[in-house]
């Protein structure tokens, strides 16, 4: 959210929910093992694969919310493994977690191509495995559930677009030419967070200019300030994500434009600035929830034999503006 996916966040085929910073993220030698205290009742003993890292806000939200269900619903963490957004460092933490015999494990893998065998592995071991914030294997649809997960929970990230399309009508009746802002190169949402919002908006908005924006603040606001130099008349921007809005709404400020912009992430910086009324909307986002979520199918998985796989399991993720922003309490 990948990141600042602001999403940093976002899922991705090339990496994981701390957006392009993976400068940031630094490798270990050893895996790191920090396990929590939890009942054993039921015999549901699970491991948290983090390879997307803790390091990142959201992946590490993700993983509280994992830790938190476990708690509540009676599994004994026995691993959580960070794996610094590195494929190698997940891969080793694989083994280790592999050797352990856990019933089950969540992932939040570092990369969803690479997470393919680690699924497989897990599987082969007899290991049930959710994945959360991330689908698994590479150029996947979202609806396209790797076969051998127990369930994907996830955001709908499609679904995230649709809603910033009614939003946007919504606030702009009338419509107008409007710009989208996508993430760095190689990101799924830079496809799935788009596709429904040009659906929905279909004959009302003109999109005139479509820029990456690295899903940084800093390079939002570049890209958004040379469309408003090409595009004055704009009415609405749509940023992927709250990072690249916030920085796109500082450009609107420079040109002493009147354009809407929008983002999506639910994160603390985005809410701050609908709040202040530097953005106008976003989705949010709720990575502790999603965690939670992921933790009560992961054990719904290992007590119920006909539980099945492939699941595509979405939790609830409203659309805010300063009306109803109260409704989202930012978790990461």
């Amino acid at each position: 959210m990948r990141r600042g996916l602001g999403l940093k966040r976002p899922i991705t085929y090339v990496a994981l929910a701390a957006s392009v910073a993976l400068a940031m993220a630094g490798c270990a030698s050893e895996p790191e093992n920090t396990a929590s205290s939890g009942s054993k009742s039921d015999g549901c003993r699970i491991a948290i694969d983090n390879g997307s890292g803790t390091g990142f806000p959201f992946p590490n939200a993700g993983a509280q919310g994992i830790e938190e269900a476990a708690k509540s619903i009676g599994c004994e963490i026995i691993a959580n493994l960070d794996g610094k957004n590195d494929v190698q460092t997940e891969a080793a933490n694989v083994q280790n977690i592999i050797a352990q015999k856990p019933d089950g494990v969540v992932m939040i893998p570092a990369n969803a191509a690479e997470a393919a065998k680690f699924v497989d592995q897990f599987t082969a071991a007899g290991i049930k495995v959710v994945s959360y914030h991330s689908i698994i294997g590479a150029d996947r649809k979202i609806d396209d559930v790797y076969p051998k997960l127990s369930a994907l929970v996830i955001e709908d990230e499609t679904g995230a677009g649709e809603q910033t399309g009614q939003a946007m009508l919504k606030a702009l009746p009338n419509g107008g030419n409007v710009a989208v802002i996508i993430g760095a190169p190689g990101y799924a949402e830079n496809t799935l967070r788009v596709e429904k919002f040009k659906t929905a908006t279909a004959g009302k908005f003109t999109i005139v200019a479509e820029q990456p924006g690295g899903w940084v603040a800093d390079q939002g606001q570049s890209a958004c300030a040379s469309i408003l130099n090409a595009h004055p008349d704009l009415v609405g921007i749509y940023a992927i994500s709250d990072d690249m809005g916030v920085g796109c709404q500082k450009a609107v400020a420079a040109a002493k434009s009147t354009a809407l912009v929008f983002g999506v992430g639910g994160s603390k910086l985005g809410v701050e600035a609908i709040k202040n009324g530097g953005l106008t909307g976003t989705i949010c986002y709720k990575p502790v929830d999603g965690g939670k979520k992921a933790a009560e199918e992961l054990k719904k998985a290992i007590q119920d034999e006909n539980y099945g796989t492939a699941k595509l399991v979405f939790y609830d993720t409203p659309s805010i503006d300063k009306s109803n922003v109260a409704d989202c309490d930012p978790q990461w």
